[in-house]
Order: C-alpha cells, then sequence, then structure tokens
C-alpha cells in the first residue's frame, strides 16, 4: 500500500490540524519532498510535533520515514517516472540539464544578466554543497572583467559592510537556513545601502524565501523523480553555466583566462 493509499484510509479520522497536513502533502507532496520537519511545519503552519505526530498516525515511524515512502509512491505511480527510464544512467544527468533550463525563462535568464551587467559589484556565496555553484559564476564573471566576489562562509559580514544599492548578491542555498543571519543584516541595512538579493534555491518553501528580493527554484532529481541519485549540485551548476552562456553573448566575446595562483599569489607566468 502507498503513501496515499494510507493517507485516504485515514481521512475520516483527522483532527482540523491534521487535515490541514492531509490537504497539504495531496495538494502538493513534491514540496514535502524537500523539507525538513522544521521545514513543512512553517510551510503547512502547524508545530513539528504535529506533523511527527500525524506521520506516526498514518503508518510510518518519523517524518523522514514519511518522506522516503512518499517519493517511492510518487516515483511508482506517476508517467513522469515511468516515461523516463533508461539503460544508461549518464542520460539523467543529460534530462537535468534540460529540465534546469525549463524552470528558467528566456526572460527570467535575461533578467538576471541585465541585473549582473548592471551592478557595481557581484557577490555569491553558498554553504556546504551550495559553495561550488557559488564560487563557479564568481570566477566564469571575472573571466568577463565583472567584478564579481566570493563570499566564503563566515566572512560575508566583511563583505557586506561595504555593500550598498548599486550591488548584486546571489545566494545559493538547497533548503538549509544557514544565510539567515546574512539576510537578517542585510534586511536592517537602509534602502539607500541594501543590495538586491537574489536566492537560487531547491525547496519551494525555503524558510528564507521571504527575505530576499527574487527567489529561484531549480529541480533535484526528486523533483524530477528519477530512479538514481543526482547530486542536487548539479542543477545550480547547470544553472550557472545557462546564465554564463547568456552574459557572453550580451558582453559579444570571448572570456579572458584567469592568471594563475601560486602560494596565494597571482602569477603571469608559471616556469
Amino acid at each position: 500500500m502507498d503513501v496515499f493509499q494510507q493517507l485516504r484510509l485515514q481521512s475520516n479520522t483527522l483532527t482540523p490540524t491534521e487535515r490541514r497536513i492531509y490537504n497539504s502533502i495531496m495538494n502538493d507532496p513534491e514540496s514535502i519532498l524537500q523539507s525538513t520537519t522544521t521545514m513543512a511545519a512553517q510551510h503547512i503552519g502547524v508545530s513539528q510535533s504535529a506533523i511527527s505526530r500525524f506521520c506516526q498516525k498514518v503508518g510510518y515511524e518519523s517524518f523522514s520515514d514519511f518522506r522516503t515512502s512518499l517519493l517511492l509512491s510518487l516515483s511508482n505511480n506517476t508517467p513522469k517516472y515511468n516515461d523516463k527510464k533508461k539503460d544508461d544512467p549518464v542520460e539523467y544527468l543529460c534530462e537535468m540539464l534540460h529540465a534546469t533550463n525549463s524552470a528558467l525563462s528566456r526572460n527570467k535568464v535575461n533578467k538576471l544578466c541585465d541585473m549582473i551587467l548592471a551592478a557595481h559589484t557581484v557577490y555569491t556565496t553558498g554553504g556546504g554543497l551550495s559553495s561550488p555553484p557559488a564560487l563557479m559564476l564568481s570566477m566564469e564573471l571575472l573571466k568577463y572583467n565583472i567584478p564579481c566576489y566570493f563570499m566564503h562562509s563566515g566572512q560575508e559580514m566583511i563583505y557586506m559592510h561595504v555593500a550598498n544599492a548599486s550591488d548584486l548578491v546571489i545566494i545559493f542555498s538547497s533548503k538549509n537556513d544557514t544565510q539567515r543571519m546574512l539576510l537578517n543584516v542585510l534586511k536592517e541595512k537602509s534602502k539607500k545601502k541594501r543590495p538586491f538579493v537574489i536566492m537560487v534555491s531547491h525547496s519551494p518553501v525555503h524558510p528564507l524565501k521571504k527575505l530576499v528580493n527574487e527567489f529561484i527554484v531549480l529541480p533535484t532529481w526528486q523533483t524530477e523523480r528519477y530512479p538514481v541519485y543526482i547530486e542536487p549540485m548539479t542543477s545550480m551548476l547547470a544553472f550557472c553555466s545557462i546564465l554564463m552562456i547568456t552574459v557572453s553573448q550580451k558582453i559579444g566575446r570571448d572570456p579572458e583566462m584567469l592568471p594563475p595562483i601560486v602560494n596565494g599569489k597571482t602569477q603571469s607566468k608559471i616556469k
């Protein structure tokens, strides 16, 4: 018996709070796949304990157990999964590139590139596995002589001390609230000194969604319901590549290679 069958069996015994959780899951199951217990509770507007009790009531030991079963149920009972069965797992990487491109309208990509080119300085950052895309975008922008800084974790406040309204901040954050302090500091800055903030995420219910100016959601192997695991960072790296193709087209010239770095110092030539 899959998750949806179990949920329907219990539908007549639910309390008002449990009914609220039930309706949210049935209406938007994908958002639950990308959520922790805390995120799901915030999204639905109930307590974490209510989420845990609901999962136990419908037959699961924990929210994590419920979420895993939900993924399997979605994968096994939707045409989206059946249409994508492939012999070569690498084909799913290609599918992820297409899915990422589909998540970004041409107007949105053009708008983002225009903002990057118009910004006085671009700042990128990301924690944990979200940091490589932030670093990649920063390095690629520098190849076109676009002023850009990659903010290492813990150093964001130093850079934001001199940021102003003509700057652009791009945050890569899969689903956690690791950048809450940074966004709270930016929120307290006056409008004359507050940079425009874009967040690139994997979760439509990210806990910091309301603290940024623009929010972009990219696909993952879970939302695309692939039967193989693909590192979520893949779609963020694809996003950077798609963005840079348009930046290159708008600038109209090839990128300049960055000088090599040896022992922390740039070298014009390595002997």
